[in-house]
């Protein structure tokens, strides 16, 4: 077999591993986009609850709580994920969930996104969050 067969052979295997792996990746983020699929790992009731008697219930968990776009998504996830798995197999799964920063800054942004014509009318400052006035707005105590 010459160089320049093997060199498309090695080229093929290496764009269908990557392919076959994307694929695998992609199925993944899309079933855990599912809010039952969050509901198998955390002790998520109350929130998912609490979502199903809102207005927002039409939603998936991702949707305000991860970033739009698929890259970020899918580097976001694997963190929260790896960090979600380690508490819960240590036992320290957290009796009230508190949203980091950088989730604070994503679900806010997930927020002005859907709701960026109701915001432009309003005298919302620089550098505040939706959830600093709507904290409760999805997830109140019911």
């Amino acid at each position: 077999m010459d160089a320049a067969k093997s060199k498309m052979i090695i080229v093929g295997l290496i764009v269908g591993l990557l392919s076959f792996f994307f694929l695998l990746a992609d199925s993944a983020i899309s079933y855990s986009d599912n809010p039952q699929f969050c509901l198998n790992c955390h002790s998520m009731s109350e929130a998912y609850e609490t979502l199903q008697n809102s207005n927002h219930k039409q939603f998936k968990c991702t949707e305000c709580h991860a970033p739009k776009s698929y890259i970020p998504k899918v580097a976001f996830k694997t963190k929260s994920g790896l960090r979600d798995l380690y508490v819960t197999v240590l036992g320290e799964t957290p009796q009230l969930f508190v949203a980091t920063e950088e989730s604070k800054k994503i679900i806010s942004d997930n927020c002005a996104r859907c709701h960026k014509s109701t915001i432009e009318l309003t005298g919302m400052g620089e550098g505040r969050l939706c959830m600093d006035c709507h904290r409760d707005l999805v997830h109140r105590k019911i």
